[in-house]
């Protein structure tokens, strides 16, 4: 019989506010990285780009990057053991961007910044770094609204496309459940800096969670419950 999962692991609500500096740790499914990179910016595996990750927590998003991009370079202001590895434990909106890396060094950075007023933050740090290509952010679809956002984000920085997935992407506390539910809609907004042209919206597909997921995914389940069975997402993937 499969056991309960962690009461920590429940499904994000509209209401998840998180204060600065807090234990902000909802990590992003693998898949949904990977939906980005193959069908919203049509990367091949293997690119000979390089991407940042500046709120990567245990890696659930620089892991599937790493499919796609050459180099992958991943930060956290909260040092969970990945960003010790693969970069280092900064604060990603209070280091001027040289004293992490000259400005231009990266093609992409790529991140699911924390919530509340934060997404705002990150993108607006992310353009001072210059990368080469663009900026990605995953946030809730309700992000999109707000009159001071359009006033100083969207209006004046268009977006290149923004990417709305038909199913739900369920985020959870602590770690990744992939059988979690969620009554929040997810999206990609991506700004291109090389002066590519804008797109219209784009719809993610139904499917995607099971065209994305890889067993090495696993691993980042087992990490944080590793008393909780692969569930139905897995099952054919291990089969």
């Amino acid at each position: 019989m499969r056991k309960a999962r962690p009461a920590a692991a429940r499904a994000v609500m509209a209401s998840r506010v998180e204060p600065r500096g807090s234990d902000d740790f909802f990590p992003t499914p693998p898949w949904a990285t990977r939906a980005l990179c193959a069908e919203v910016l049509g990367l091949a595996p293997g690119a000979a780009l390089s991407v940042w990750e500046p709120a990567c927590g245990e890696g659930h998003m620089a892991v599937p990057l790493a499919d796609f991009f050459a180099e992958v370079v991943a930060s956290d202001l909260h040092d969970r053991g990945f960003s010790r590895l693969h970069g280092s434990a900064w604060d990603f909106l209070t280091l001027l961007p040289q004293d992490q890396f000259e400005p231009g060094r990266f093609d992409w950075i790529i991140t699911n910044p924390p919530f509340g007023d934060l997404p705002q933050q990150f993108v607006e740090r992310a353009f001072l770094h210059r990368p080469r290509v663009g900026v990605a952010v995953f946030v809730p679809l309700r992000w999109l609204e707000t009159i001071a956002r359009a006033v100083e984000l969207f209006i004046p920085f268009p977006p290149h496309v923004v990417a709305v997935f038909a199913e739900r992407v369920a985020l959870t506390r602590g770690g990744w459940d992939p059988d979690a539910g969620t009554a929040t809609a997810y999206c990609w907004v991506v700004w291109r800096t090389d002066g590519a042209a804008a797109r219209p919206l784009q719809w993610i597909a139904p499917g995607a969670a099971r065209r994305h997921s890889r067993a090495v995914d696993l691993t980042l389940v087992r990490a944080r419950c590793p008393q909780d069975a692969a569930g139905p997402l897995f099952e054919e993937i291990e089969a």
